[in-house]
């Protein structure tokens, strides 16, 4: 039986988003998804229901409504999903997806050690094209994972001599596209230790710019952001240098920032770089986050600044808890990322969520902090916020991309809060389908557009050879 709460939403739904039945019918649609139980994760939409959704041309969602579909609508795919579960696709607000060569590297390092072992020891030296296939087989991980969409922070060698120009980023770009995942290109800018420098980072910049617009084009690209370096540096000049960027290339930052508890005091020290450049606002989010005292945190809210939390990379390096109901409550864009393969060792969405909705509660002792579907939430819509692309991904609307995951509930038994069952007992097994733009890329965990085994054979040759 059907809840008051359902029926307001269905008849709401009909009116807002199917208000041109005719309009359907005069369109052949891309794919009919129909019988599916949809936990849609728009705003003020919690209500899970059972209905129906239409997919256009472009891979975008035409129509989403409560109950059955009318008769008129016509499509050259059906999907009847039977009563199993559709999301959103998931997003990873924070991946360096290259990283996936590297598997269980470090095990026993917290962060310093573990980048000595990654970039010192074994990243230097690879070649500028091992970074397509370490970056591919990053990325279908990502999608195997049910994973659509990430911010993928890409490698430049250019401090050991490794890469040229922009050969590591270009061919990353490249494993980004073939890999079918929507992405935002991390790019790596120069380190700057003086004003200088700046012209010979800017031409770099604008040279890969260039380089990226004469590319077919692509809805799997979503934008060029960078690669915030301010707290690996000692100087105020890379945060002038990149807010300078920044602005003549209309460009967001994401920086890694008080990750590890190794070295709180001097990157907390270093905010005043993040003032004094102008990097505070909207379009800048830190990554980790873990450490900032009262005064860092509420500067950041105050500029509408944002932050990934990338709970399992957080946990295997033993970097800390980063007190995610603190800085919602004060009003903080919070996204999820899995980080990299290297340090998280698993890209899994479910396991991110569910570590990091236990650190939490564990941290406050109260089962009620966090909620199932806030940190669902999280890795969706909250990642598509602070991503830049909250009005093309991150919930199941009309006009936003088909990004969506199919998940069997057989395994789940009684299910009393569909959220809790969710976020609290899937995982990988019982994803049947991972679908981006309305098109079936992973079925039952096999990827349909690529020959994995391939990838990883070539990636894990590659990689080997850095360890030599």
């Amino acid at each position: 039986m059907r809840s008051k709460g359902l029926i307001v939403f269905t008849l709401a739904a009909i009116v807002s988003l199917f208000s041109s039945p005719t309009l359907l019918a005069q369109t052949t649609a891309k794919l009919l998804v129909k019988n599916a139980r949809l936990f849609t994760m728009a705003p003020n939409q919690k209500e899970v229901f059972i209905g129906y959704f239409v997919v256009d041309d472009e891979g975008k969602i035409k129509a989403i409504a409560a109950g059955d579909p009318p008769a008129s609508i016509h499509a050259k795919e059906t999907l009847d999903a039977h009563g199993h579960w559709i999301m959103p696709g998931f997003l990873s607000a924070h991946s360096h997806l290259w990283q996936a060569a590297f598997r269980g590297l470090a095990a026993d390092k917290t962060l310093p050690g573990w980048i000595n072992s990654l970039y010192n020891q074994r990243a230097s030296k690879a070649h500028p094209e091992d970074f397509y296939w370490f970056t591919l087989d990053g990325a279908l991980d990502h999608l195997q994972h049910g994973i659509t969409a990430a911010y993928s922070f890409n490698y430049d060698g250019s401090h050991w001599g490794l890469c040229h120009e922009n050969d590591c980023g270009e061919f990353a770009y490249r494993a980004e596209i073939d890999s079918g995942i929507r992405f935002v290109h991390g790019y790596q800018p120069d380190q700057i230790g003086s004003n200088d420098q700046l012209p010979q980072a800017r031409a770099r910049l604008k040279a890969f710019l260039d380089w990226q617009a004469e590319q077919p084009k692509s809805s799997r690209f979503l934008s060029v952001m960078i690669n915030g370096s301010t707290s690996f540096n000692e100087t105020i000049d890379q945060a002038k240098a990149e807010k300078t960027m920044m602005d003549e290339f209309h460009l967001g930052n994401q920086s890694h920032y008080l990750e590890p508890p190794d070295t709180v005091a001097s990157e907390r020290a270093k905010f005043k770089w993040f003032q004094e450049a102008g990097l505070l606002g909207p379009t800048l989010y830190f990554g980790h986050f873990i450490h900032p005292d009262d005064y860092i945190l509420e500067q950041a809210v105050a500029y509408h600044c944002g932050m990934s939390w990338n709970p399992l990379s957080n946990g295997r390096l033993a970097s800390g808890v980063a007190d995610i109901p603190k800085y919602r409550k004060l009003g903080l864009r919070v996204g999820m990322g899995v980080d990299g393969e290297a340090s998280a060792d698993l890209a899994d969405p479910f396991e991110n969520m569910r570590t990091g909705l236990y650190a939490i509660r564990d941290k406050y002792e109260d089962a009620t902090i966090m909620s199932p579907y806030d940190v669902l939430y999280l890795h969706t819509m909250g990642s598509a916020d602070v991503m830049g692309v909250k009005d093309k991904l991150g919930s199941l609307e009309a006009g936003k991309y088909a990004d969506f995951l199919v998940i069997d509930p057989t395994r789940f038994g009684t299910v009393s809060d569909p959220y809790a069952s969710l976020v609290l007992v899937a995982g990988e097994r019982d994803l049947e389908g991972v679908y981006v733009g309305g098109e079936l890329i992973v079925d039952h965990g096999k990827l349909l557009h690529q020959d994995y085994d391939k990838v990883l054979m070539e990636s894990a040759k590659r990689s080997a050879t850095t360890s030599q």
